[in-house]
């Protein structure tokens, strides 16, 4: 019972903390004022556009609970948010070329691609033979804006939930296409590697699919 009444007050303070940085970041977004400058500032916040991976049957899962969990935080904050996907299905080019996967990574690049002033941040899980191989990592699109983006939230997230993460940010190559076609910043978060077992589980409690999304969250707005 204790460990139960534990867990619940947990996940309160959790909810309380998300609270608070979206009511932060709105006070901050939305006040006529540039901190650092002192200038008004007239920035119009960037739209998100979380796309999600659709790979395996346990990564397409847990990447879309924790996009949905991502979305409902930039929401709250008054950012506009656009998902590549809602569902569990994968998605159909409009060229209707190619085997399904390409289909899909057409028409998720499509979506991305209709909004010119927007942040692409695309979810994913890992996976590698040695299971040793843990935590999150991300990649970045050909801009110094991506890699600013990138670092931010590695930083973030090392900083919030996983401080024995030791991992560097990448620059994308031909490999992921999704960020050698991208036409805005974009990032790709692998958010752990379902080869490990313990990350694993961490990946599928949603407690933990909670810190993950606010430390996702708070490394972006600190660019945006």
């Amino acid at each position: 019972m204790k460990k139960e009444a534990l867990k619940t007050a947990m996940l309160f303070l959790l909810i309380a903390l998300a609270v608070s940085v979206a009511v932060f970041v709105i006070y901050i977004r939305f006040s006529p004022i540039d901190k650092p400058t002192g200038q008004v500032s007239t920035e119009p916040l960037p739209i998100i556009v979380i796309d999600v991976g659709y790979d395996g049957t346990l990564e397409k899962e847990l990447n879309l609970q924790i996009a949905n969990v991502l979305a409902e935080l930039f929401r709250a904050s008054g950012y506009n948010v656009v998902m590549t996907r809602t569902s569990d299905e994968m998605l159909t080019a409009d060229d209707n070329v190619g085997s399904n996967k390409l289909q899909d990574l057409k028409k998720r690049l499509t979506v991305a691609s209709s909004y010119p002033d927007s942040v692409t941040v695309s979810l994913h899980c890992n996976k590698f033979p040695a299971e040793s191989c843990k935590g999150l990592q991300v990649y970045y699109s050909d801009s110094d804006t991506a890699r600013t983006l990138a670092e931010s939230i590695q930083s973030s997230v090392t900083g919030m939930i996983q401080p024995e993460n030791h991992r560097k940010v990448k620059k994308a190559d031909s490999s992921i296409y999704l960020l050698d076609r991208a036409k805005t910043p974009s990032v790709l978060i692998e958010c752990g590697f379902l080869s490990n077992t313990e990350e694993c589980e961490k990946l599928k409690d949603g407690d933990y699919q909670k810190k993950l999304a606010l430390a996702i969250f708070t490394g972006i707005t600190a660019v945006y």
